[in-house]
């Protein structure tokens, strides 16, 4: 388990950019990796073997928004934080799947306590990010590994079930019990109906009763699991303070 968390701060303003280093230096749980004012370095810098725990992300910048550059880099970070003096944006970070919206000008008061919350998730439910394990194929004799953060959904098919990594699948004889299992122990998976079970990382889009994937998989939620979803999302979507 790492001892602190990774972050990288991608701001067009020097002086946010200054505040925020100012901010991490002052937590032993985070570590400054690297800082950008020019989001388009960002874009070409960032890759996913950085090991990325924490992005602080503007959105207001010029040649790329930041929600536009979300899209790329969201894969390559476990958190991603905007940062921003406007409050218009809160539905298009969440359709990027943002974890947190911190209005500027930030407070070390409301850094301090974001950070605790995520700080606690992360390191709580932190993996090595090859976690795996091996199931049956459809060959005789073979067994196929699948790596636990590549999963986008599990559906059960009576005495199978499909598990979907990006745009494959494979089949394989078990029960949704029995992947359930092992899969909950990670708190990044999360059962929303009676034969899907989903990657929350993965979540594209919500719309009433239907959750949208990643890869394109409709998902009508179930009752029975409709309360912990909704907790989940209250706990996770920005809310205005105006009345």
């Amino acid at each position: 388990m790492k001892s602190s968390l990774k972050c990288v701060i991608i701001d067009d303003e020097q002086h946010a950019i200054d505040l925020l280093t100012d901010y991490i230096a002052e937590l032993p749980s985070l570590s400054l990796y690297k800082t950008f004012t020019n989001p388009i370095l960002a874009l070409d810098s960032i890759t996913s073997e950085d090991e990325i725990d924490l992005i602080w992300l503007d959105i207001d910048m010029p040649g790329i928004s930041g929600l536009d550059l979300a899209k790329s880099v969201r894969s390559k970070t476990r958190k991603l934080i905007f940062t921003t003096a406007h409050t218009q944006y809160a539905v298009e970070a969440f359709e990027v799947r943002a974890d947190h919206y911190l209005l500027k000008p930030i407070k070390l008061s409301k850094f301090v306590a974001l950070v605790a919350e995520m700080t606690d998730a992360l390191m709580e439910s932190q993996l090595p990010a090859s976690r795996f394990f091996y199931v049956k194929g459809d060959e005789k004799g073979k067994l196929v590994r699948i790596v636990m953060n590549e999963i986008v959904v599990v559906e059960g098919l009576k005495n199978y079930v499909v598990i979907y990594t990006g745009e494959e699948k494979l089949t394989t004889y078990l029960t949704m019990l029995e992947v359930e299992q092992v899969l909950l122990e990670d708190r990044r998976f999360m059962r929303i109906n009676k034969s899907y079970i989903i990657n929350i990382d993965e979540i594209k889009k919500i719309a009433g009763n239907t959750v949208y994937m990643s890869n394109n998989i409709e998902i009508t939620l179930g009752m029975i699991y409709k309360e912990k979803f909704y907790e989940y999302l209250n706990e996770n979507t920005l809310k205005s303070g105006r009345r």
